[in-house]
């Protein structure tokens, strides 16, 4: 009875020994893992191009069995770095899409080519890894023909460690998701309603329109009417047009310079801007000007922005100067001209930003 039991023990143990061999050797793992930046989710070449290289040869290497269904890859991603779990797996799940994306766009695999994991844990000490596993089968004589089966975590011979149970399978994402790793082109506003609320303070109320040709170039377009006073006493008859072509600069688009001219009539007498220019003369003629602008536009909203713009260049000014005698309108020079450099337009303007993602 004795030699019996020791007979089907040694059988047990034969039979176990066995099975345990052809698990772990019934295919080789090719593991390649890509290490990632503390706190950040894209995909950095420096550091990783060996492994890279490798992961390239392997995929060139069994690209039709790839492609056939026959050996999925598996991709991991592992995320220890950030505060929270639900941080940790959101990052993992950003960098293992990396990874996927470069093989989608540079070897011509599908989304349905990967098996994906995410992980809020580390991987052999590291916080920021993301791990590729291609399972290639080792043939056997007793190799029954390749059958198509999803990798088992039990039976790699990596030292990777077991998912925790905080560990959470996410659905592979969809290859229109994956984000590319330069940013994306800025889309401004298509068009824009302004006001300039200095001249309006001046009394000098202006509306203006601008029309984006393209992230890069607008065209903008300002227009001013003052109608007050009469023949006598105070008076201040203005009306000025002001166009503008704006280059937009920096990846933001919000600086500017452009180029400007403006061409208008005046009439005015002790109003506010005749205040400022003589207490008891008045000026009637024409001015034109020619110059460079800057700026800069604050946004407030998603449809509101303060554009604050500085113009300078050459102004010329043909006009009539004149008194008030009694009424009657007494003239002290006739077809002056005034020439000079400086400021051609200032502005704090308001502007409603329509159309476009701003």
């Amino acid at each position: 009875m004795k030699k019996h039991l020791t007979f089907l023990i040694l059988l047990i143990l034969t039979a176990a020994t066995g099975y345990g061999q052809s698990a772990t050797s019934d295919a080789d793992s090719k593991i390649v893992t890509f290490r990632f930046q503390p706190g950040k989710d894209m995909f950095v070449l420096k550091g990783n191009e060996t492994e890279l290289t490798r992961l390239y040869s392997l995929v060139d290497e069994y690209h039709d069995r790839i492609t056939a269904g026959e050996l999925p890859i598996r991709v991991d991603g592992y995320c220890a770095s950030r505060a929270t779990e639900k941080a940790n797996l959101h990052t993992a799940y950003l960098r293992a899409n990396r990874v996927k994306s470069e093989l989608i766009t540079q070897k011509g695999l599908k989304e349905g080519d990967f098996i994906t994991a995410n992980y809020a844990t580390a991987y052999n000490g590291d916080k920021d890894v993301v791990v590729v596993t291609l399972r290639i089968p080792v043939k056997t004589e007793t190799t029954k023909p390749v059958v198509k089966e999803e990798p088992k975590t039990e039976t790699r011979t990596e030292t990777k460690p077991e998912p925790q149970p905080t560990a959470k399978e996410q659905p592979a994402a969809p290859v229109t998701e994956t984000v590319p790793e330069t940013p994306a082109p800025v889309r401004p506003y298509h068009f824009a309603v302004r006001t300039n609320v200095l001249y309006d303070a001046m009394l000098l109320p202006t509306l203006g329109v601008e029309w984006r040709i393209n992230p890069n170039i607008g065209v903008k377009l300002d227009g001013s009417l003052a109608w007050w006073g009469g023949e006598t006493g105070k008076t201040m008859k203005v009306w000025l047009l002001n166009p503008e072509v704006r280059w937009y600069l920096l990846h933001d688009k919000r600086f500017y310079a452009g180029v400007s001219g403006s061409y208008g009539e005046y009439n005015i007498y002790k109003y506010m801007v005749g205040n400022i220019l003589s207490k008891d003369t008045g000026y009637q003629g024409s001015l034109w000007s020619a110059g460079l602008t800057v700026g800069y536009q604050l946004y407030l909203s998603r449809s509101f922005s303060v554009d604050f713009n500085l113009g300078l260049g050459y102004v010329r000014s043909e006009y009539d100067s004149f008194g008030m005698t009694n009424g009657v309108r007494v003239y002290k020079d006739r077809d002056k001209t005034k020439n000079f450099w400086g400021p051609t337009q200032v502005g704090i303007n308001l502007i409603w930003t329509i159309g476009g993602h701003k």
